[in-house]
């Protein structure tokens, strides 16, 4: 039966899908995009994430009530002094082909996070870790160079990978088959057997997992496309699950069929404002490491310009059509507000405020000289090109209502729909971009931490020195980036005396506008009703499921 169901998947793509969404061992899901790569250490983009993450374990798991980090692949120890974790792997995990998972392993990857060959975005996370001593086949130990109170966190989200298929000197790391086309080797919960780029991944449930028993034997991730069409394919039955937004799970007329639980994001969303020149993508710091310059953005190194962008555009516009008062929450910086003692309660939002941002921009020496209602500045039209993704339905609305309300304020916006991966590689990743609407999620990894979202501003995650971080607009900012190493080493770890540095982080971010920060979006976890032990949590938000996954099982 499953050689039958693999070749209808090859041959008939899509309308093969379709059928096995009713079968009753099949399960399958949204896929949230082209993967960029099965690696981990190479991408953090979510389609990459939610693909390789039924294949690669982590260390430990996550309580879904309490967030707390709990015994999975591992068990461990903290040292007294804050400078190492040992860990002990269960006896019985091993690769699906038969070859045991190893602190090797564990070893493997962390070298590969730190060599500066590999180049990983992780990079700076793991600047305090000296390296992995391996104790023996299923002991390993991390060593730290100081304390680090993000590190445990980080190592949670930390993928174990099989090195014993890799050369041993990183020279297959990024093109080699693993990173590109995994077949037939998983330490997780499902084995990946077909995989069609831009299409589905398909998977079966790995016999020899030492998580137990799978509860679906078959899983296909399809990628859908829009979030209009994951509705409509939700209430067709063409898939079981996908997560949404208000503003598209209001269009599906037809909810008997459909459980549901609405949750505040763990993430952060922002309109990306690139503080660098996007026709010079230059990276923060050369090969060595040493900070370089990088050519100014024309019209957005100036913050008043920033500020006016800020202000210029109405993100309630963008909150009412994703559910109302429902829809999500104002934000002010790279912390969610779930971190209580790390918010900065005492910012307010910009304001949308149109008049005053005329005045900005008239301070600014920006102004509209032949009245064709676009401002100019010493021969420069104040004209900004935001390309877009539609894989996320908030990422066109933001940028459709800034582009029709900036113009009321002589800002001339264009913009763009990128397709997903050419967006990975030349706006996010490329940042050849003016702006652009992105957000920043949790539920990849660890324990949440108020550092999860830093990347957003550490210049060390400046995407053109490390492709696959997470600062986006080319930020730098020295004083933010030693708060940042503060807060990860502050001795003890206290969560108050960590929040206030964080909060310090936030009010510099916000009055410099590092990014223009719009909102935390609600989402509605969604899954047709025939999708038993369906228990889904904030955690989750766009693919944090993939660690509860293997508890699902299917009505018959």
């Amino acid at each position: 039966m499953r050689r039958f169901k693999f070749l209808l998947v090859l041959l008939l793509v899509f309308s093969a899908v379709v059928a096995l969404a009713q079968d009753s061992e099949t399960i399958v899901i949204r896929g949230f995009g082209n993967v960029s790569t099965f690696n981990p250490v190479l991408s953090s983009d979510g389609a990459s994430f939610q693909a390789y993450s039924l294949l690669w374990p982590k260390p430990y798991e996550i309580d879904p009530m309490s967030y707390d980090p709990i015994p999975g692949l591992t068990t461990w120890e903290a040292a007294d002094d804050g400078l190492s974790y040992t860990f002990h792997i269960r006896d019985d995990a091993n690769w699906s082909d038969g070859v045991p998972i190893t602190s090797h392993d564990m070893k493997f990857v962390v070298d590969a996070i730190k060599s500066p060959e590999v180049g990983s975005w992780r990079a700076a996370d793991f600047a305090n870790v000296e390296g992995v001593e391996v104790i023996d086949d299923k002991t390993f130990r991390v060593v730290l160079s100081e304390p680090d109170c993000t590190v445990f966190a980080e190592l949670g989200g930390t993928r174990l990978m099989p090195a014993h298929r890799f050369e041993a000197d990183f020279s297959d790391f990024k093109n080699g088959e693993i990173s590109t086309n995994p077949l037939e080797i998983s330490g997780g919960p499902y084995v990946m057997d077909a995989y069609e780029p831009a299409e589905f991944q398909s998977y079966y449930a790995n016999p020899t997992w030492w998580g137990g028993d799978v509860g679906i034997p078959y899983l296909i991730n399809r990628n859908v496309g829009s979030h209009e069409l994951a509705a409509q394919s939700l209430q067709a039955g063409e898939i079981d699950y996908t997560y949404l937004h208000g503003d598209i799970f209001a269009q599906i007329a037809d909810t008997s069929n459909l459980q549901w639980q609405i949750f505040p994001q763990m993430s952060v969303k922002f309109m990306s404002l690139n503080w660098a020149d996007p026709t010079q993508p230059t990276a923060a710091f050369d090969a060595d490491g040493n900070r370089q310059d990088q050519p100014a953005h024309p019209i957005l190194t100036d913050v008043n310009v920033r500020k006016a962008i800020a202000m210029g555009y109405n993100k309630f516009d963008i909150l009412a059509t994703m559910g109302g008062d429902q829809g999500g929450t104002r934000l002010v910086g790279a912390v969610n507000p779930y971190h209580a003692a790390a918010y900065n309660t005492d910012i307010e939002p910009y304001p949308y405020d149109p008049e005053a941002a005329m005045q900005l921009l008239e301070e600014a020496g920006w102004v509209d000289e032949d009245g064709d209602g676009v401002r100019e500045k010493d021969g420069q039209r104040l004209t900004l090109n935001i390309p877009y993704s539609d894989i996320l339905t908030m990422f066109p609305t933001t940028t459709l209502i800034a582009q029709d309300q900036l113009k009321d304020i002589g800002v001339e916006v264009t913009v763009e729909l990128v397709e997903w991966a050419n967006y990975l590689s030349t706006v996010l990743f490329g940042q050849e971009h003016d702006g652009t609407s992105m957000s920043n999620s949790g539920g990849t990894g660890g324990a949440p931490d108020p550092n999860d979202f830093m990347g957003i501003l550490n210049s060390r995650q400046d995407n053109g020195a490390n492709p696959g971080g997470s600062n986006t607009s080319s930020y730098v900012n020295p004083e933010v980036d030693d708060l940042i190493d503060q807060a990860r080493t502050l001795p003890g770890c206290d969560p108050v005396e960590r929040g206030e540095i964080y909060k310090e982080i936030q009010r510099i971010s916000h009055e410099e506008v590092a990014y223009d920060w719009t909102f935390v979006p609600n989402i509605w976890q969604t899954a047709t009703k025939r999708v038993q032990g369906f228990e889904p949590t904030a955690f989750w938000v766009f693919y944090g499921y993939t660690a509860d996954i293997h508890k699902w099982t299917l009505e018959s």
